[in-house]
């Protein structure tokens, strides 16, 4: 405090930090750059692990094996898409009746804040289908959703076969303890974030949609499916959401974990998973991958419908097929017992996912870096501004000083005007005394 309230010490520590700002400021820059490289390093990063003791053991045995059938009702889907052009609403909400669920739909509208071609404002209507399977041995308090996009063309009709296939078979299982919401949403994002909204009774971006008829418990988690094709190489998982919001880690141990037990090449970030952590191409490939994560967060953007989940504090993920020229193939049936897995874990969850942690970088999905490792990046990276703002008001302290300056002065004027105030009361009554 001596440092402080000396004003010759003060002085000097001020010329210091100004005549060194730019060495500090390099210094600074290069200690962080070193400080984020060096977190790709093994010894750095920790090994994934389940924090919750609900989703711990995989030992239970995925019996679903329907996957070609989901396959060919994937097919029956895009014909009737075709037709249709666009969501095939009757023939959707018919085939989920047959599977033994409650089928609701709402339709939406939002006008886009910029023109289109025509230089008219475009709007964007569409219809969302979701059917509700009850569960039939709890309270029905707590649900979980599975969801899949209708997008438009060809792309990802397998998943909502899938989806399809998958309801069902749960519809045929006794061991159910929350609600599970089968949803296939149109126009991607701003199809979820209608359902969303009216799910949850908010209206934050000025959408048009209908109330929703039917409504299941308070959602845990959810995940979003895409498949490109029947038959994908390696499943891909995304994290990131809006403002670079992250699901709990246990969600992505969980997908990793069940991975690993069916034999499912899985990536994140569009690359596989490498042991050889001590050779240069291992480090270059983590870097690589946590470099993409910290950019797709930096966007701000949701790279998939899980992202808006997040926002009402719902853990969620997007699981996306890809379909590369790997000898290595997955069909729908294994998809469909690692969903089975993924679900039936979830649905033990005693309360919501919170044990672990939420902000986090992942070189790989078996290793992550916390907060701990990766804030002290940041926070010398942040210190630049600090120096080149003080370099650029002649040093912090200087400024606090004339903060302190400019109050002393204000209490000064104050105490000048109560002077004044009581030399004209003074005054007054000196007057009315002698009757002036």
């Amino acid at each position: 405090m001596g440092l402080l309230s000396d004003p010759n010490r003060r002085r000097a520590l001020t010329n210091l930090l100004t005549r060194l700002n730019t060495p500090l400021c390099v210094v600074c820059y290069l200690a962080g750059v070193a400080w984020f490289m060096g977190l790709a390093f093994e010894p750095f990063t920790l090994r994934t692990y389940m924090s919750e003791n609900a989703m711990g053991s995989t030992m239970v045995e995925e019996k679903f094996g329907s996957g070609e059938r989901a396959l060919a009702t994937g097919r029956e889907f895009a014909a009737h898409k075709k037709k249709a052009d666009g969501m095939p609403v009757e023939w959707l909400v018919k085939a989920m009746q047959s599977k033994g669920l409650e089928v609701f739909t709402q339709s939406f509208s939002r006008t886009l804040p910029f023109p289109d071609e025509n230089k008219e404002r475009y709007m964007v209507r569409g219809t969302n289908v979701y059917g509700i399977l009850r569960a039939p041995r709890g309270p029905r308090t707590e649900a979980l959703v599975l969801s899949a996009p209708c997008s438009p063309g060809n792309s990802n009709n397998q998943a909502v076969g899938l989806l399809l296939g998958l309801a069902q078979y749960f519809r045929g299982q006794i061991y159910w303890a929350k609600d599970i919401i089968f949803l296939v949403n149109e126009h991607d994002l701003i199809g979820m974030q209608a359902w969303l909204e009216g799910y949850h009774h908010t209206n934050t971006t000025g959408m048009s949609w209908t109330p929703l008829h039917g409504r299941a418990g308070s959602i845990q988690s959810a995940l979003s499916l895409e498949l490109s094709s029947d038959v994908i190489t390696s499943l891909d998982l995304v994290l990131e959401g809006l403002n670079g919001q992250l699901p709990n880690l246990d969600l992505a141990n969980l997908f990793y974990a069940f991975c690993q037990k069916i034999g499912v090449l899985c990536t994140i970030q569009g690359k596989l998973q490498r042991n050889d952590w001590d050779s240069t191409s291992g480090y270059n490939n983590a870097v690589q991958t946590m470099l993409l994560m910290v950019l797709k967060q930096a966007s701000g953007r949701s790279w998939g419908d899980h992202g808006l989940f997040l926002r009402y504090h719902i853990e969620a993920a997007t699981i996306r097929g890809v379909n590369s020229f790997r000898q290595y193939k997955t069909d729908a049936t294994t998809v469909g017992k690692l969903l089975e897995g993924m679900y039936r874990k979830l649905n033990n969850l005693l309360e919501r996912l919170h044990q672990s942690y939420f902000f986090y970088l992942l070189p790989s999905l078996s290793r992550f870096v916390s907060i701990g490792y990766y804030m002290p990046a940041f926070g010398l990276l942040a210190l630049i501004l600090l120096l080149r703002v003080s370099a650029n008001t002649g040093g912090s302290l200087g400024l606090v000083g004339r903060w302190r300056l400019s109050a002393d002065l204000h209490k000064s004027k104050c105490k000048a005007a109560d002077f004044l105030n009581a030399q004209r009361i003074q005054l007054t009554q000196a007057f009315w005394a002698n009757g002036i």
